[in-house]
C-alpha cells in the first residue's frame, strides 16, 4: 500500500512539476540542487533523493526534505482529467497505451510498469518481456524495478519520453 501511495505521490508530483515547476530552497533562501557527482543551481527540479517524507491534501502535496526544508506543490484544480496513468499487466493494458500514445491531443500520459535487470550491462524487461535498460549503479542483476514513464504531451510519438524514474520494489 505504502509503495503503491508513493508511486501516485511520485506521479502527482511529476505531472504538476511538467506544469508549475518546483523550487529546493535552503536554509540561506539560495537555490540548490546536489546530484551524485555535481551540484546545479536549476529552479526547477527537485531531487526526489533528498525527500525523506510526504504527506498529500485535496489540493496539494507536502514535500519534506532531508534537511529539515519542504516544498508544497499545489495541484491546479482545472487541470483534472488532463492526465491519464496507465498501469501495465497485460497485453491488454499495453494496448490500451498504444492506443493513447497516437491519440494524446496534448494529455499527458504516464505509464507505471515492472520490469527486471537480467545482466551487469543493465538489460532487462517488462512484465510483457519488451526490453528495458537500467542503470546498474542503481540496480543489480534480478532487481525487480517499477519504471515510471511521463510522455510529452505535444507529440504522438511512443518514445517520446520527458521524464522518467526507476524504483527498486524487490
Amino acid at each position: 500500500m505504502k509503495k503503491k501511495l508513493f508511486a501516485t505521490a511520485l506521479l502527482l508530483l511529476t505531472t504538476c512539476t511538467s506544469f508549475t515547476g518546483c523550487h529546493y530552497h535552503t536554509r540561506d533562501n539560495t537555490t540548490m540542487i546536489q546530484t551524485k557527482n555535481r551540484e546545479s543551481t536549476a529552479i526547477n527540479y527537485i531531487d526526489m533523493n533528498r525527500v525523506t517524507e510526504y504527506s498529500g491534501t485535496d489540493t496539494g502535496l507536502q514535500l519534506y526534505f532531508e534537511d529539515g526544508t519542504g516544498y508544497y506543490l499545489e495541484v491546479p484544480q482545472r487541470q483534472e482529467g488532463i492526465t491519464k496513468v496507465y498501469y501495465i499487466y497485460t497485453p491488454e493494458d499495453f494496448e490500451h497505451l498504444s492506443h493513447a500514445h497516437e491519440n494524446r491531443n496534448e494529455k499527458i500520459i504516464i505509464e507505471v510498469s515492472n520490469g527486471t535487470v537480467l545482466d551487469s550491462e543493465g538489460n532487462g524487461i517488462d512484465i510483457l518481456g519488451n526490453y528495458r535498460h537500467y542503470d546498474m549503479e542503481k540496480f543489480s542483476v534480478g532487481d525487480k524495478v517499477q519504471s515510471v514513464f511521463v510522455y510529452n504531451p505535444k507529440t504522438n510519438f511512443i518514445d517520446d519520453i520527458l521524464y522518467r524514474t526507476d524504483t527498486l520494489i524487490e
